[in-house]
């Protein structure tokens, strides 16, 4: 595991949960083609007008690289409300961009 890639995917965790604890639809860009094959777009924003409303924005209290092997990537987030925490959420890495893999 590289320092590079480490600050990458720690860096699209970041961004991911802050598009989607916010509503930003841009957060579906962000979302593995695997994932976006199984949960189109009009369901996928559902899900986050949903989370907005119940959570709004949170600060990721911590954030961990569990690993990288190649072009997958494991991460543990934790956040104030515990209900958000990810235990070793599934990452991967598309075409050089982390994307969550968590569907």
């Amino acid at each position: 595991m590289t320092k590079d890639s480490s600050a990458e995917l720690e860096a699209a965790v970041r961004a991911y949960s802050a598009a989607f604890l916010s509503g930003r639809s841009e957060a579906y860009e962000l979302l593995s083609q695997r994932c976006k094959e199984r949960m189109p777009r009009a369901g996928f924003l559902q899900v986050l007008t949903a989370a907005s409303q119940l959570y709004g924005p949170q600060e990721i209290v911590s954030l961990k690289v569990d690993q990288i092997a190649g072009d997958l990537g494991r991460v543990t987030s934790t956040y104030a409300k515990s209900e958000l925490d990810q235990r070793s959420e599934p990452w991967v890495r598309e075409n050089g961009v982390w994307r969550v893999d968590d569907c």
